[in-house]
């Protein structure tokens, strides 16, 4: 999932969450009579939806059916949580009269993430390979507060990036890196 679709989930269960607190509390002072008896003894719906609902032989169905799609948007958004874009196994096989080659990928980004962590001012390194038609390298690489940037953004391309690709029988792989230096601070840059 991309930041971004992340940064929407979390804000829309975050007000999702809300709303119901704030109606779950302002249900239970009412009940408790918070804002007085006669409102805690009064029926949850009001007199005349009640008569609405009992009169009317479509209520219930549209009520029912809100609920329906409510519950399909629901199931959609949660199987769209679960959909991933991320690699798991390469296909390098380049004749498959000679065979079938294939690279599990886990073991690719372990390689690149020890590599680049190997680096001298490289703090940790996190790596992610997406794209099941064109697979796209995502490197995230924490640097310390004493590192040149500009010195391991070019072993990361220099040596890095050449390994990976040389690996992975893919020299057109793309690489997006993100360096960030010390806490707070971002510097992205994409190879193609």
């Amino acid at each position: 999932m991309s930041t971004r679709v992340d940064g929407a989930n979390r804000a829309v269960l975050t007000l999702l969450g809300l709303a119901l607190l704030a109606a779950g509390v302002l249900g239970l002072v009412l009940s408790l009579g918070g804002f007085g008896t006669d409102l805690a003894a009064s029926p949850v719906l009001p007199d005349q939806l009640s008569r609405l609902a009992a009169d009317t032989s479509w209520f219930w169905p549209v009520v029912a059916a809100a609920c329906l799609v409510i519950a399909l948007l629901g199931l959609r958004w949660l199987l769209a949580q679960l959909r991933t874009d991320r690699v798991t196994r390469l296909d390098l096989t380049q004749d498959p009269r000679d065979g079938l080659t294939t690279l599990h990928a886990g073991a690719l980004i372990d390689a690149v993430e020890d590599e680049a962590g190997a680096l001298r001012g490289v703090t940790g390194a996190s790596a992610h390979l997406r794209g099941e038609d064109h697979p796209r390298l995502d490197l995230t690489v924490d640097l310390s507060d004493r590192a040149d940037v500009a010195e391991i953004r070019a072993q990361l391309e220099e040596l890095v990036i050449p390994h990976l690709r040389q690996a992975a029988d893919a020299p057109d792989l793309a690489v997006d890196i993100v360096l960030r230096p010390g806490k707070g601070r971002s510097t992205r840059r994409d190879l193609t």
